[in-house]
């Protein structure tokens, strides 16, 4: 018989109705998900066949082979699996059949010929059918399920046939849709399989509940109480200290004889808790940053504490580390001494640069309650990796992934600080804007990845040819740019011509590259800011381009 004053019974019931629920809980999500993976699964089936008949439909109607539309539609009848498969117009009525829709193209199209066919329409499914309404208004494919008669689950697909761009030469060109398959499917079999998902999950669930069960009547029984037992006994023989936790010892089972026995040992241990209660305030600071080089001193500045993390990072080994002494861990005293201030600083922080290495350094007095200095201590961090990352990281921030030339945001700030030189100093500058010849032909005949590897091709010719002084930016787009500081309007243009020819060799996945070019500088035009010298730029590209491109234009002077 269970009595629930002992611990084991109550840990039975309390820890294994929180795994029963849990198993349970665990054991229908699976089963659900796997109930909806399988529909998911057939409507995906369902759908590449409804999209297999709408492309061969659209085959035969776009290729003018109308006439096999009837024969091909009759023929879905024969698919294996599916009941009533057939195409219907957008009011639910039988397609390819009667003389509506032929009689229809026949207003369009005088000359048009056919053979007569039954009058009547059929309607398959009716105009206002929710299913059927949902296809018209989304024009996406739906999926309507219901049950039959005896209670088998069927499945009813509506999927659109749009309406092509060719398909306005027979038909009303303001029509998005030009009617849809539909299809009947049992779902006898996926049902099977979902109730033997069920029943495999039920099966699990009473085995697990039963291995589960069993499991913790012996754990709780056979382990838990004979170890609370054997822990009391332990307390007893080891009390021999003192501490401030104290546990209730209220109540009468085993967890209320472990807490007066608890108590008990805490009172003895509480005179060497004190004792110890400095030493643990210095070793909880080299435990907070034990994933840091930590080098610690005692109050005479000798190095008592070394860990492996320092070694490492330092370079030395401990023993040459406490020789050499605190003031010495870097070869540099006045270094340390500046991070500390003083003897009676506190910590402060500092980069260095050691052995190619770029370390964060912290160095601290370590002070008792009454603020006597009772040692140093360095933290020391390895922080190469991330600086490293960090200039990464800038790089990126200013460069154009696809050119690997500088980006836009670059070359706002260039051309901003040259105007400013020109305005200050009357340093000259220029601008040169270049733009693809042609470029919506290589994304629109050849794709974007064409497009794309004609652009990084010439961002490598601009980094090649422009001096390293000058600034070579994607603008936008196919556009780029290239800022030139020191360099007169005439001498940007020599170099806009040098630029051309080498575009003008590049083979680009079998394809010639051609460029426009426009040149505008300072001094040479009157401008009031610097965006104004690179819209004298664009003009002289404009002209570049109206006289027949592949050439580098001068701005005009006014």
């Amino acid at each position: 018989m269970i009595h629930f004053r002992h611990i084991g019974h109550r840990l039975l019931a309390s820890v294994g109705g929180v795994i029963i629920l849990g198993i349970v809980a665990i054991t229908i999500t699976y089963a659900t998900r796997q109930e909806t993976a399988s529909l998911r699964q057939n409507e995906h089936a369902l759908g590449m066949v409804s999209d297999s008949v709408t492309e061969g439909l659209s085959a035969l109607m776009l290729g003018r082979h109308s006439k096999a539309a009837p024969d091909f539609a009759t023929r879905l009848g024969n698919v294996p699996n599916v009941t009533d498969y057939r195409i219907i117009r957008l009011d639910g009525t039988q397609a390819f059949i009667d003389d509506l829709t032929l009689q229809q193209v026949r207003k369009r199209i005088d000359s048009f010929e056919f053979y007569p066919r039954r009058a009547d329409p059929v309607q398959v499914v009716p105009a206002a059918d929710p299913a059927l309404e949902r296809m018209r208004t989304t024009g996406k494919r739906i999926f309507h399920y219901h049950v039959k008669p005896g209670g088998e689950r069927l499945v009813t697909v509506f999927s659109p046939i749009p309406s092509a761009k060719k398909c306005g030469e027979c038909h009303d060109p303001r029509e998005s849709l030009r009617g849809a398959v539909t299809f009947t499917v049992s779902m006898k079999e996926i049902d099977s399989n979902v109730a033997q998902t069920w029943q495999l999950s039920v099966l699990v669930i009473a085995s697990a509940l039963f291995g589960m069960v069993s499991l913790i009547y012996w754990f709780a029984h056979r382990t838990v109480s004979s170890q609370l037992t054997g822990f009391l006994a332990a307390m007893d023989a080891v009390a021999a200290g003192d501490n401030s936790l104290r546990l209730s010892a209220t109540r009468r089972d085993e967890i209320g004889d472990m807490g007066r026995s608890f108590n008990h040992m805490n009172e003895n241990l509480l005179e060497s808790y004190m004792k110890l209660e400095e030493e643990r305030t210095k070793l909880n600071t080299v435990i907070f940053s034990a994933g840091t080089g930590i080098v610690v001193t005692d109050g005479a500045q000798h190095v008592v504490l070394v860990n492996r993390a320092a070694e490492e990072i330092i370079g030395r080994t401990s023993q040459e580390i406490v020789e050499r002494g605190f003031r010495q861990l870097f070869d540099d005293p006045e270094w340390i001494e500046a991070r500390l201030g003083s003897e009676h600083a506190q910590s402060a922080a500092g980069i260095l640069n050691w052995k190619d290495k770029v370390l964060s350094v912290s160095a601290s007095t370590i002070r008792d309650g009454g603020g006597q200095a009772i040692g140093s201590a360095a933290l020391i961090r390895d922080i190469t990796e991330e600086k490293r990352l960090e200039q990464l990281l800038k790089e990126q921030s200013i460069t154009d992934t696809l050119t690997g030339i500088f980006n836009r945001r670059h070359f706002d700030d260039v051309l901003l600080t040259e105007f400013k030189r020109w305005k200050r100093y009357g340093q000259p500058f220029s601008v040169m804007m270049i733009d693809v010849d042609h470029f919506k032909k290589f994304n629109d005949t050849h794709g974007h990845d064409c497009g794309d590897h004609v652009l990084a091709a010439i961002g490598r010719v601009l980094e090649e040819l422009s001096a390293p002084a000058q600034i070579p930016c994607r603008y936008g787009g196919e556009e780029m740019i290239i800022v030139m500081p020191g360099v007169v309007e005439q001498g940007g243009a020599d170099l806009a011509e040098a630029i051309r020819l080498g575009i003008s060799k590049l083979e680009v996945d079998g394809l010639k590259v051609t460029v426009s070019i426009g040149v505008a500088g300072l001094p040479g035009h009157a401008v009031d800011d610097a965006d104004a010298l690179v819209k004298i730029a664009d003009e002289a590209l404009y002209v570049a381009k109206e006289a027949g491109r592949n050439r580098v234009c001068l701005a005009k002077r006014g």
